[in-house]
């Protein structure tokens, strides 16, 4: 029987596009959706995406959704869309504080010290599962996609959720690029209640939210598409847990973006997830 995948990554094309997760993001979930996979997609809802001209609608399950973050309680409320021109409906978190830049090249530049990149996606991963509920919707996999969903294996190890719930449910993280931002402090790991999760996994004052998902995923996929990012990696300080870690670790090589390497890509990450 088919799995049940919930797909969350920080970009879409057409709605946020910035580098070659976005086109990812709408090519490889539309390829099992027409396959009839049960395939959930989220992402940010970003202050610059017209509801108008994507005619997003309310979702009644989903609207003042009630969330733990932070050490308070705090509204979360969805709507959702259909990428054009494909079956895959997306599903956007709204937040008006952390998802709130009006230019497209500012997508992880936040606009403040309060609202750093480990704050708004330790939210959205929050958030992301706290919805799970209100669908009443439980999935076999979760696929995080790139740095930005790394915080999400911390958020199911800590005692901030229903541990009990979400015992069952694999990770799978992909990889698709290597950068300076998913360097967070303790401080940061702090505000966002993960502070003893990162102590365990970090022996200085700070950790790379992709080094602790690689860790604790199920799963993690390298897509290479302009040179090796093991090896970049590797040379970011990573050799240790990569090595530590090599029998959950794989590589596609996207040496294109035509619908025959989608095809080719959907299919390895179909593999993946149906031996775990």
């Amino acid at each position: 029987m088919s799995k049940r995948i919930y797909f969350l990554t920080s970009e879409i094309v057409p709605f946020a596009e910035s580098y070659i997760l976005s086109p990812y993001s709408k090519e490889v979930p539309n390829v099992f959706i027409e396959n009839g996979v049960d395939f959930r997609v989220m992402m940010p809802k970003y202050g610059f995406i017209s509801e108008r001209r994507y005619i997003l609608r309310e979702v009644i399950r989903l609207r003042d959704m009630k969330l733990n973050f932070q050490g308070k309680e705090v509204d979360a409320s969805v709507k959702s869309a259909f990428v054009p021109n494909t079956k895959v409906q997306v599903y956007f978190l709204e937040n008006e504080d952390y998802y709130k830049p009006s230019k497209r090249n500012k997508l992880y530049s936040p606009e403040s010290d309060e609202n750093t990149n480990a704050i708004r996606f330790a939210y959205f991963s929050s958030a992301a599962l706290a919805t799970l509920n209100y669908l009443r919707w439980k999935p076999d996999v979760i696929v995080c996609n790139d740095w930005q969903m790394a915080l999400l294996p911390m958020f199911l190890g800590s005692d901030l959720l229903d541990n009990e719930y979400f015992e069952d449910v694999k990770v799978v993280q992909t990889i698709m690029s290597k950068s300076d931002k998913s360097q967070y402090s303790l401080d940061e790991y702090d505000k966002i209640g993960l502070k003893a999760a990162a102590e365990d996994l970090s022996q200085s004052n700070e950790l790379d939210a992709v080094a602790a998902s690689i860790q604790l995923s199920d799963k993690v996929l390298f897509i290479n598409h302009e040179g090796d990012l093991k090896k970049e990696y590797e040379k970011g300080g990573f050799k240790d847990v990569l090595d530590d870690n090599q029998d959950k670790i794989s590589t596609f090589e996207l040496e294109n973006t035509n619908q025959e390497d989608w095809e080719e890509l959907a299919d390895e990450i179909d593999q993946i997830i149906e031996k775990i």
